[in-house]
């Protein structure tokens, strides 16, 4: 790399209109962790030159410029080249997009799909971001041979073992990628800007009681029905008046999204259960701020995004022991953990943090700005020129082009 110009990115991360066959909008939209991490990357133009890749299965148009210095590149692929072939076409494309481009260095943002397995096969120094642990979602899932779940355990154990530097968002994650690669970085996920915003105000008392909020996938290690269940059962308790809205789409696990959707229907028939599959970030921040308690007790989790910005909106958080959650406690004063698998505990934790005073949470009372994209995005810029160091000193080179 020539010492006094941008170091040149290839963020390799998924375009969920690819995710959700979503192929009408006109632009990329990505995760919450990489959104909020190129909004660090524009503040860093001088430093970086950020090139976005996807893999679709279908062509789409797309605005070839996120930003002063962040590009996006979307590679059509077909069908074959996809997990029926160990995503060997989406590699091969890839790797032939990043010679073109001419790139310094890779970094694949997860093993849910494509982008850990280009990034360590693209013959580049590369890095690789863990947003969820598969092999640990397989396990809780059980996941039989072959399946979706179970073929990407193995390939993200296969990723791992490659990968040049494997940033790990919480001592969980690190713990569990550590007997695989010792070259791990802990790095937590960014949020996005806008839950820095300043709080809404005037949000004032709730006609139907309490605000609860659960936010995530409907799958069974989410344990969306279970919450549901225990919140009926609290409330026939004889609970403080309540309203839980559910946010997240439903799951491939047909017999367990129905079970929730008749339980669902029941409950809004009584007046205290609402559900959406999607919200944006702002219609999100903005029903965080009309709620008292984010409710979040999944069986595993990398990281817990949401409960960062949970706490980022100063609400009360009841959250599961398990995975990265159990790093926020360290930090913020607002969350009770409990037992991922005893509804007991969740009912009479719940009745002891609606109980106690004050229902939101200042800012000031913690340190709210670790989580910022900037100063994120600012451990990533040292991280890659620290990793291309290491690869000048092994002999490797910094890419498969000179910029000479």
């Amino acid at each position: 790399m020539k010492m006094g110009r941008p170091l040149k990115l290839g963020l390799l991360a998924t375009d969920n209109r690819e995710h959700c066959r979503n192929y009408d909008l006109p632009e990329p939209v990505f995760g919450a962790p990489v959104e909020a991490l190129v909004q660090g990357f524009l503040d860093f133009p001088k430093e970086i030159e950020v090139h976005i890749i996807s893999v679709v299965q279908s062509k789409l148009r797309s605005p070839p410029r996120l930003g002063t210095n962040v590009f996006y590149h979307s590679l059509w692929v077909p069908k074959i080249g996809w997990l029926r072939s160990g995503y060997l076409g989406c590699i091969r494309a890839v790797r032939a997009k990043l010679r073109a481009l001419c790139l310094d260095i890779v970094h694949g943002q997860g093993t849910e799909r494509d982008c850990g397995l280009e990034a360590v096969f693209s013959g580049l120094p590369n890095a690789l971001t863990l947003h969820g642990n598969m092999r640990a979602v397989a396990k809780i899932l059980r996941a039989r041979p072959f399946s979706y779940h179970w073929l990407h355990a193995w390939l993200e154990h296969l990723a791992i073992c490659r990968a040049g530097l494997v940033m790990c968002n919480s001592s969980y994650t690190e713990k569990l990628v550590m007997p695989l690669n010792s070259r791990v970085l802990r790095m937590p996920n960014p949020v996005r800007e806008i839950f820095y915003s300043p709080p809404s105000r005037g949000a004032g008392p709730r006609s139907k009681g309490l605000g609860f909020l659960v936010v995530g996938l409907v799958a069974s290690y989410k344990q969306s029905l279970e919450i549901l269940r225990a919140l009926r059962a609290w409330r026939e308790a004889g609970a403080p008046p309540f309203h839980c809205l559910w946010i997240g789409a439903l799951s491939g696990q047909e017999n367990y999204v129905r079970f929730f959707s008749v339980e669902l229907a029941r409950a809004q028939k009584e007046g205290w259960a609402e559900h959406r599959s999607q919200m944006t970030a702002q219609e999100l921040k903005e029903t965080m701020d009309k709620r008292d308690v984010l409710i979040h007790i999944p069986q595993e989790e990398a990281f817990g995004l949401v409960v960062a910005e949970a706490m980022l909106r100063g609400m009360k958080i009841l959250a599961g022991r398990a995975g990265g959650i159990v790093d926020f406690q360290k930090i913020y004063p607002g969350i009770i953990l409990v037992d991922p698998n005893s509804p007991h505990e969740w009912r009479r934790a719940l009745s002891d943090l609606v109980a106690t005073p004050p229902l939101r949470f200042e800012r000031e009372n913690w340190d709210y700005k670790i989580y910022q994209p900037r100063r994120i995005a600012q451990l990533h810029c040292q991280a890659y020129r620290d990793l291309l160091e290491k690869a000048a000193v092994r002999g490797s080179g910094s890419g498969v082009c000179s910029h000479d």
